[in-house]
């Protein structure tokens, strides 16, 4: 029994210990400013470390509010990093550009050699930067923010945004939009005109009118595309409706509901998948290396032409006018003619080599 109590009175000294020694003191400000500005200006914001909450409202000015959180063990220490850090703000007609910077520790040749020697005294585990801020509902917005998040709400301006580690959250529709995006979420209504460049990360977008998109090891779902422009590497790609379409496809996956105008497509060890082919004109054209092909042609009268170097093609036996000849054996070049339904005002046209091309009737 009174071993049983030592070893009790152990762990809970244990846990004593290790709650202390992983404490963390907390100390925190808050600043505030406006500036004026109308729907004709132009805010510029860089952040790192925090979040980043964006308000449209119809006054003429910049409301902006900053918190900003240390944590450190020894208070001391995280009141002196407060210190250091300092909010940066330049302002001039229709402008405003935001920022901040952390001052060095110390000053002296001998001080600086020893920041050298040890220059990460803090992590981003240590500071919280966040940012509250209501402006003019259109006017222009440029954000540049690292390990924090975005929301924008009740804003409609034209914005071109940097995230890298967080995710991007937007309420309304917006006319011109850019982003470039790392390892983050991007969830937004209708963009018209805009582009998104984005690796590791997952893309959720309603619909647009243009869309220039590159995408690299991402998730990607988007609604109705009327022009998208692609460049794909190693994605997961779904889309409901697509106009017209052209760019490449390397190490991906495309699945499209409907197609209604045009595609043009290169493709290299990715899949491309099509559901329906909507309208009799729609042309389709693709440039493909050991890919797959699946494309539902009912109710679609085309013309079919394939040349393909050792490549496989399928198609039901409702195609006519099937024409196949070896252009040559040694490589097993083949070229494929045929003819889908009553009218030919539609095309369908493969070129490459390897692959699987699969007509179907669904």
């Amino acid at each position: 029994m009174d071993t049983l109590c030592k070893k009790l009175l152990w762990v809970a000294l244990v846990m004593v210990l290790g709650q202390s020694v992983t404490a963390q003191e907390k100390v925190s400000k808050k600043i505030t400013k406006t500036y004026a500005m109308t729907d004709a200006g132009k805010l510029n914001l860089e952040n790192k470390y925090g979040n980043i909450t964006i308000n449209g409202w119809d006054k003429n000015e910049v409301s902006v509010a900053i918190s900003i959180e240390v944590n450190h063990r020894k208070k001391e220490n995280a009141e002196a990093l407060l210190k250091r850090i300092q909010p940066i703000a330049r302002d001039g007609e229709e402008f405003v550009s935001l920022g901040y910077e952390i001052l060095e520790k110390k000053t002296g040749w001998f001080a600086r050699l020893i920041d050298e020697a040890n220059p990460f005294d803090y992590d981003r585990s240590n500071i919280q930067i966040d940012y509250t801020i209501y402006m003019p509902a259109k006017a222009e917005l440029k954000i540049t923010n690292t390990f924090g998040d975005v929301l924008i709400e009740d804003w409609t301006g034209k914005l071109k945004a940097l995230i890298e580690h967080g995710d991007v959250w937007l309420s309304e529709d917006l006319n011109k939009a850019d982003f470039t995006m790392r390892y983050g979420k991007l969830r937004a209504q209708n963009i018209s005109y805009g582009s998104v460049d984005i690796k590791n990360g997952e893309l959720d977008i309603r619909d647009s009118k243009s869309l220039r998109l590159n995408s690299n090891g991402s998730d990607i779902a988007m609604d109705a595309v009327t022009s998208l422009e692609i460049y794909s590497n190693k994605d997961n790609i779904s889309m409901n409706e697509v106009s017209t379409m052209f760019g490449t496809l390397k190490f991906s996956t495309l699945e499209l509901d409907y197609l209604t105008k045009e595609a043009d497509m290169t493709l290299k060890i990715a899949d491309f998948r099509v559901g329906n082919i909507t309208n009799s004109d729609v042309n389709i054209a693709i440039n493909q290396e050991s890919s797959e092909i699946s494309l539902n042609v009912t109710d679609f009268s085309h013309q079919f032409d394939a040349t393909l170097e050792q490549g496989l093609v399928r198609m039901p036996k409702s195609f006519d006018n099937i024409d196949s000849k070896m252009l040559d054996k040694g490589k097993k070049l083949r070229e494929i003619k045929a003819t889908y339904g009553n009218s030919t005002q539609g095309r369908i046209s493969i070129r490459g080599k390897k692959g699987v091309v699969l007509l179907k009737e669904l």
